[in-house]
């Protein structure tokens, strides 16, 4: 399961994810918030791949890698209970939960506004629960499916879209196991 933008924003509201300790919390464990800027981001954003192998979204996406996926939201800021922030981070952490971060050109992590658009700590811009079968996201990566959706794509040659591999490696993912 994907949830983009607002569907990612659903998946938190009703428990879904992070899932840090089932697959549906009895209540949220976290909320996404109006962004920093308190205003609409639309924008290109560049995002790290930085998963170490448990979501089933990236198995196209080579660790490290940096791809340009618009960002087009107002309430985009992933947050969490400040008494329970701590803990949860490490958690994300440890679990491998954490797919995609904002970064800035260089490939920084620790990044402010305008490469992360919205104030997510730890410049997170994607997430899935433990077992890395449902992965939630407020960047666009449907936006970029194909070169000719790229913002640069009369400038660069760009061999093909940098959303697509996302929806590449679940289908590889259900052909393998089902």
């Amino acid at each position: 399961m994907i949830g983009i933008c607002n569907g990612f924003q659903v998946m938190v509201e009703l428990g879904i994810l992070p899932g840090l300790d089932s697959a549906v919390a009895k209540q949220p464990e976290a909320a996404l918030f109006t962004n920093d800027s308190s205003r609409f981001e639309c924008r290109p954003t560049l995002l790290k791949h930085v998963n170490r192998g448990n979501s089933k979204f990236t198995s196209k996406i080579p660790y490290g890698d940096i791809r340009l996926i618009p960002s087009a939201h107002a309430e985009g800021k992933l947050t969490f209970a400040p008494k329970k922030r701590d803990e949860i981070m490490r958690r994300l952490e440890d679990n491998d939960q954490i797919v995609f971060r904002y970064v800035n050109p260089e490939g920084n992590e620790d990044v402010g506004y305008p490469w992360n658009p919205n104030g997510t700590e730890g410049n997170i811009a994607g997430i899935t629960n433990p077992s890395g079968t449902v992965l939630g996201m407020m960047p666009h990566p449907e936006r970029v499916f194909t070169p000719y959706t790229h913002p640069d794509w009369t400038r660069e040659k760009i061999a093909e879209g940098a959303g697509r591999a996302i929806f590449e490696s679940i289908v590889d993912y259900v052909r393998r196991t089902f």
